[in-house]
């Protein structure tokens, strides 16, 4: 299977609108909005690909992706892209041969959000929401993982192929009870509504509570989260649920987006600054409550040495008729960065961000120091109940001491 075009549709879940048509010539991504996409003037995505009609054209090797930000968004990462090239693999297709719109044309319909493309790779059984057991589930993907099985299977296949990262995760419909669970890319039965859950691995078997840790923390410091719960296996092992945000009642959809997509910022790469995410969350809600809720997710990466903010894990959702928000954060957790560093630096400081620089990111983003650091003092308030929640919820001493180190030296800085 090789595509060289493929059409973006917009499905809300109750509706699907032909948005353009995406295609390859040589070395070059083009991509052409259609018409009636462009009289309805809904912007997907205002920086790079704002409402025209007129034909853009990227070159493929400019992007991490290969394709613009708008549709990498849709393409899986590490977990994803692992379970989707063995897919391929199986089915005599090398890596090499396969572009972003074949990957694209995989996912069809069950990509991230509420953009969808056609034609969708088409399955033997169009049955999609099948029971899962979550402990099965999990030893497989990690057997996927660690390389000792060499396909995923059709349902691990499915469910496993659009989120990324490192961690296998895959996409689930859970009951209203938190008792049940079917596979969730695509309508899930009444009474069920979409998660994402996020398998814990036996060699850090605490992965899932201390993440849940990092959640409630961030929800006392004032920032929105999803919501979020522990999923047991038959071991004991508990991995962590975080319902999706893109996905609302009765089936739903939401056009979500990152800042690595709607700025084609390279999430591999420390491609961002907190000054640059305040000026997007101004110009893209116009809301000065946006803004703040920005600069307090700031706060509370750098106090919680949470490094992995890549531009990937900064997301934006916008409502059916055009309005932009800030999603809930996710993937919210330690984590100590490459050589020690943010993804995402503070006024150009990324290794030992201090208080002062986070002023400066505030001033930026017109929030006067007063605020500011009334917003520092909650995040660390919060913070300090780390060690607590930990011992509370089951964790060793030798598993959250370090980390628990790491914010202390922290929670101490005074400048």
């Amino acid at each position: 299977m090789s595509y060289r075009e493929i059409n973006v549709l917009y499905d809300n879940g109750q509706l699907s609108t032909f948005v353009g048509r995406l295609a390859t010539s040589g070395a070059n991504t083009v991509f052409e909005y259609d018409d009636y996409w462009v009289k309805q003037g809904i912007e997907l995505a205002p920086f790079r690909l704002p409402i025209a009609k007129r034909s853009f054209t990227l070159d493929s090797r400019s992007m991490v992706a290969s394709t613009f930000g708008l549709f990498a968004d849709s393409l899986p990462d590490g977990w994803g892209t692992l379970i989707m090239d063995r897919w391929f693999k199986k089915r005599g297709s090398d890596r090499s041969n396969i572009s972003p719109i074949d990957r694209l044309a995989f996912l069809g319909g069950h990509a991230m959000g509420a953009l969808s493309y056609a034609p969708p790779l088409q399955t033997e059984d169009g049955s999609l929401a099948e029971a899962v057991s979550v402990g099965e589930m999990a030893r497989e993907a990690y057997e996927l993982y660690e390389g000792r099985i060499e396909d995923a299977g059709r349902l691990l296949a499915q469910i496993g192929g659009s989120p990324g990262g490192a961690r296998p995760k895959a996409l689930i419909g859970i009951s209203d009870g938190h008792d049940k669970f079917v596979s969730g890319t695509s309508h899930l039965p009444d009474g069920y509504s979409h998660w994402l859950v996020k398998f814990t691995g036996a060699a850090n078997r605490y992965d899932g509570i201390l993440e849940l840790i990092y959640n409630q923390m961030a929800e006392n410091a004032g920032i929105a989260v999803p919501d979020h719960t522990l999923i047991a296996d038959d071991d004991g092992v508990r991995h962590i649920a975080t319902r999706r945000f893109d996905r609302l009642t009765h089936n739903r959809r939401r056009h979500v987006a990152t800042a690595s997509g709607l700025l084609h910022a390279d999430h591999m790469a420390p491609s961002l600054d907190y000054e640059m995410l305040m000026k997007l969350a101004w110009q893209l809600t116009n809301s000065a409550e946006q803004v703040e809720e920005q600069f307090r997710r700031a706060v509370f990466n750098m106090f919680a040495v949470n490094r992995d903010d890549h531009s990937k894990n900064h997301g934006y959702v916008m409502s059916n008729d055009g309005v932009w928000g800030l999603s809930p954060a996710y993937d919210l957790t330690f984590s100590t960065g490459p050589g020690g560093e943010h993804w995402t630096s503070y006024s150009g400081e990324g290794k030992a961000p201090k208080i002062a620089d986070l002023l400066k990111v505030a001033r930026a983003a017109s929030i006067s120091s007063k605020a500011a650091l009334t917003i520092i003092d909650q995040a660390k308030t919060s913070l300090a109940t780390f060690k607590q929640l930990a011992h509370d919820g089951g964790v060793p001493v030798k598993t959250y001491s370090p980390i628990f180190k790491q914010i202390e030296i922290m929670l101490t800085l005074t400048n």
